[in-house]
């Protein structure tokens, strides 16, 4: 007598998906849950509409104004004329501790609304790095009428 061969048919070969999907789904949950966004809690931005000012007579200020296909013009004070210009992050930094020295020791970053906000950072950063300063964010106030 000779044996039959068994036949398979194609449902036979087909692999269950159901319990990886499962495991998927809850490790994606587990996950979602677990997640911390610590670099959100640390950042604290107060409003403009409620800041409170600070004298410009007692800060140093510098001001950061767009220029097409390179980084941000840096100039000392608060108007944008070539002779006050800050090429180079030394300039900046001498410009920051003269002002310490002189008893300002609170900066105030203005920048114009087209300056990318991570210009904002570098030149910060940089301001950062002469010790003993209070580093502000010159901001305009929000118009009556929006």
């Amino acid at each position: 007598m000779l044996l039959q061969r068994q036949v398979r048919s194609p449902l036979d070969s087909a692999i269950d998906l159901t319990p990886m999907v499962d495991v998927v789904f809850q490790l994606l949950i587990f996950l979602m849950l677990t997640y911390r966004a610590s670099a959100e809690a640390e950042v604290e931005l107060p409003p403009a509409a409620y800041g409170t000012g600070v004298e410009e007579t007692r800060a140093t200020t510098l001001t950061l104004a767009p220029r097409p296909g390179g980084p941000v013009a840096v100039f000392s004070g608060m108007s944008t004329d070539p002779v006050d210009r800050l090429d180079d992050p030394e300039d900046i930094r001498e410009a920051v501790a003269a002002g310490v020295r002189n008893g300002r020791r609170r900066v105030i970053l203005q920048a114009d609304g087209a300056v990318p906000h991570g210009e904002v950072l570098r030149v910060g950063s940089i301001v950062a790095e002469v010790e003993g300063i209070v580093l502000h964010l010159g901001v305009e106030d929000a118009e009556q009428g929006d």
